[in-house]
């Protein structure tokens, strides 16, 4: 059976790739002994349930503007869901995007691109790939997505993403969703992953 692994363990998994500016949390951290470094990052931060699981659903994502609300909403969190870590990371603003690799039993390995976040199951904008592909391929198929009008409309940056997304195809993962891939003027950038790691 493969391993699922958690937000902390995922960002690890992919860490060639561009992934929006965070920091994990220890369990029972005091936020104060985190102050410094997390000033350095920008507000507002999300603040995230470190799980494997699908962290919305359970409650397990908020967006704080200040240090005092991300202390109390951190609190709340820790009696919400003890034992657990959490991740403070930076807000990007953009269009949403989903890139995931599934095996399938006909194919192969495949790669998945589509319109992410709250869109993924609404729009149902999505293309496959089988793998291995070129970037040729990869931008090929986000072109073809119904989203590529906002891309080209808003001059946003489509060879990062296509970079990402052909980079993310070559990692030797068994299983993964990045959702969302934030894309805006300056850059394409994870930020949020589920990893399946097959076990030996």
């Amino acid at each position: 059976m493969p391993d699922m692994l958690d937000l902390e363990s995922s960002f690890e998994e992919l860490s060639s790739l561009e992934i929006a500016k965070y920091l994990v949390l220890p369990i029972n951290a005091s936020l104060d002994k985190f102050k410094d470094k997390i000033l350095k990052l920008k507000f507002p931060l999300w603040l995230k349930l470190n799980s494997s699981e699908h962290k919305a659903s359970l409650g397990g994502v908020e967006l704080c503007e200040s240090f005092e609300e991300l202390d109390k909403k951190l609190r709340s969190f820790q009696k919400n869901f003890p034992g657990k870590k959490f991740i403070v990371q930076e807000n990007v603003s953009g269009l949403e995007l989903i890139a995931g690799l599934k095996q399938d039993k006909t194919f192969g390995k495949v790669l998945l691109i589509g319109a992410g976040g709250s869109y993924t199951e609404i729009l149902q904008d999505k293309t496959f790939l089988i793998l291995p592909s070129t970037k040729q391929d990869v931008e090929q198929s986000i072109k073809n997505l119904k989203i590529f009008r906002i891309i080209k409309k808003k001059f946003y940056k489509l060879n990062k993403l296509v970079d990402l997304i052909n980079k993310f195809s070559q990692l030797k993962i068994e299983e993964a969703d990045l959702n969302p891939i934030i894309l805006n003027n300056q850059q394409a950038i994870i930020v949020d992953a589920r990893i399946s790691i097959q076990e030996d």
